[in-house]
This record gives C-alpha cells, structure tokens and sequence, in this order.
C-alpha cells in the first residue's frame, strides 16, 4: 500500500509484528504489547482499548489545527511589522518589542489544553458506538 502511496498505520503488539510496526508510515502499540514492540512503535497507548485510536486521532487534528493557525498568525504578524518598520511607521525597538510579545502570547496560547468538553464527547459516543458494537 506504501508503494501506491498509501498512508499506512500498524496497530499491534506481539514479538513477530515488530518489521511490520516499523515498516509503516505511523505505528501504535498497546500496552500490554511486547517490549520490542512498544520501543519500535511510533505511540503506545496506555489502554489496550481501541477506542484511544479515535482519541489519538482527534488530539492529532486538533494540533495541526493549532499549529497552523500560528504559523498564519506568526507569519502574517510578522510581516506586517517588517512593512511598518521599512515605511518608518514604527521604530526598530518597537519593532523588536511586539515581535517579542506576539512570540510571548503565540507560546502562552499553544500551552492551553487541546481537548475540550466538546471533543470529549466525540470520544464518547465513539467509544458508545464501538461499545454497542461488541
């Protein structure tokens, strides 16, 4: 699937799964896996539950999103004080201290939480349905 340039997860665990952890894109081992497994896998996840997969999911779009969104905010930000600073509207120190306080605000904002009340109900019904399911 990799050669059709498919995004390839691996879930698992045991001893002999270990090539395969590491030949694909994103590996995920359970806790209860082996030691080789755990230490090849890109994530291990506390539970042996599936449901953490959607969780894992949701957090990971969640921090794209954020990053994203500052690197816009960063990138248009500090450009317009480049352009203010070469038309003379603002001097070079003033320059330098909103550069700094926007760098200040943008790593304050990125240490908040990502999951929120609404996405943890995502990961409920999720884990509802899948729950219904067995």
């Amino acid at each position: 699937m990799k050669d059709k340039g498919h995004c390839v997860i691996m879930v698992d665990g045991g001893i002999n799964d270990t090539p395969a952890l590491a030949a694909a894109n994103v590996s995920v081992a359970m806790n209860d896996a082996s030691d080789i497994a755990r230490e090849t896998a890109d994530i291990t996840i506390k539970d042996s539950s599936l449901n953490q997969l959607a969780r894992i999911r949701i957090l990971s779009k969640e921090l794209m999103e954020r990053i994203h969104k500052n690197y816009r905010f960063i990138l248009g930000f500090n450009s317009s004080l480049l352009l203010l600073g070469f038309m003379g509207v603002i001097t070079p120190s003033l320059s330098a201290l909103l550069h700094n306080a926007s760098t200040m605000m943008i790593c304050a904002k990125s240490m908040t939480p990502l999951s929120d009340k609404k996405k943890d109900k995502e990961v409920k019904k999720i884990e509802e349905i899948s729950s219904t399911e067995e």
